[in-house]
Parts: C-alpha cells; sequence; structure tokens
C-alpha cells in the first residue's frame, strides 16, 4: 500500500511526464511495492527500502519510456531484474506486449510471481540463458527496452537480434548517455543501427537527469 503523501508525489509526477494515474493504477502499483519489499527481505532484488525513494527513483523512471511506445507494441525488457521498466509500463499501458527477459533465475521467479500476482495479461517472463528460448524470441520486437543493462554497445549488440526491422533499442541512460552515444555511435552503424532519437528530461522532484536513447534497425 502506498502512503497518501507518497501517493499523491506519483501522481503529480507522473501527470509532468504526461502520464495519467488512475486510483486502480495507485492500488496496483502499490501492491507491485508490498510484494518487492518483501521478496526482498530474502533476495537481491533492490538496493533501496524506502517507499518514496522506489516510488520516484524506480517506478516513476520507468514511466518515462511511455511516450515513445506505440499503440499494442511487442515490447522486449531486457535484463529486467526487479521489473523495470516493463511492469510499471505494463501496468499503465496494458495494451502493450511484453517480454521480461532475465539472466537470474531467482529474479525470474519473482517476475513469474509477480506477472501472476498483478494479474497482468500479454506478458511473459524468460529465462535469458536458455537458448532456445533467445532463439525463438529473435526478430519478434517493436521495441527493446533497458534500464541498467551496462553499457550502450552491450545492450546494443545484445538487444539488436530481438528487433523487427524497423524497430526500437530504447535505453534509458543517465547524465552520461550524450558522451556515451556519441562515442558508441559509429559502432552501432556497423551492426545496423541509426539514432532515432535522443530525448533529455528530469525526473520530477529529484531533478535527476535521463537521457533516453532510441536506435531504430534498418529495414
Amino acid at each position: 500500500m502506498i502512503q497518501a503523501e507518497v501517493s499523491r508525489l506519483f501522481i503529480e509526477g507522473a501527470a509532468e511526464l504526461g502520464v495519467l494515474l488512475s486510483d486502480e493504477h495507485i492500488s496496483t502499483f502499490g501492491r507491485y511495492l508490498d510484494e518487492l519489499k518483501a521478496w526482498a527481505k530474502h533476495m537481491n532484488l533492490i538496493s533501496r527500502v524506502d517507499d518514496r525513494e522506489i516510488i520516484l527513483k524506480d517506478f516513476l523512471d520507468s514511466l518515462t519510456v511511455l511516450k515513445h511506445l506505440s499503440p499494442n507494441a511487442c515490447v522486449m525488457d531486457l535484463g529486467s531484474g526487479a521489473g523495470f521498466p516493463g511492469i510499471p509500463a505494463k501496468i499503465v499501458r496494458p495494451d502493450l506486449r511484453l517480454v521480461l527477459l532475465e539472466a537470474t533465475q531467482k529474479k525470474v521467479s519473482f517476475l513469474k510471481n509477480i506477472v501472476r500476482y498483478l494479474g497482468l495479461e500479454r506478458a511473459e517472463v524468460h529465462w535469458s540463458m536458455e537458448k532456445e528460448v533467445q532463439k525463438n524470441l529473435k526478430g519478434r520486437f517493436d521495441f527493446v527496452i533497458s534500464r541498467a543493462f551496462g553499457s550502450l554497445q552491450r545492450f546494443s549488440s545484445s538487444g539488436a537480434p530481438f528487433l523487427k526491422h524497423g524497430g526500437i533499442l530504447l535505453a534509458m541512460k543517465g547524465k552520461k548517455g550524450r558522451a556515451e552515444l556519441e562515442r558508441d555511435l559509429p559502432a552501432m552503424g556497423k551492426i545496423g543501427l541509426k539514432l532515432a532519437f535522443l530525448n533529455g528530461l528530469r525526473l520530477p522532484f529529484l531533478g535527476h537527469e535521463r537521457i533516453l536513447i532510441g536506435l531504430m534497425k534498418e529495414e
């Protein structure tokens, strides 16, 4: 359950990002928050313990990708971890077809549990170490997104095979994202990716700089 004051901040912050949260959304995010904290007592899932920090730094940050995701898009969250940004995006946008791909089996268990617990339809969870899974998912996605997969070059080489032609690789970066893009963009071209958009913003209330980088897989 989300405390009233934090809920108000969440709603106001989301509105600044162009996302309108309903009472039902807040209720679902509250259940997600409770489950995150319960599982985090027994495994390395999230480092934060304060509700306000989780909501503003994780939930709200995850919603920054929504403006770039087209209706009914097929989306992969690569290296999903605790479910960011895929689960928050799916809560607000049930039209999205979501696949969460994660390398750590304990986190896969958590993700499968949270998808069931929240009743998220058209959402799948897969362990990325299964070669057959990787093979079956290649070339299927309109968007491959990641919040903490590592360097832009590593994310690009790992994520690009899952994209359809014309699909977008969406990297969520901090303030060093522009410099990383400038350094790595020539290498991106060699694997068939070109810059589609570069969106800079600051997280509401916190002021933390975020850079969203969209790389399109050329036809």
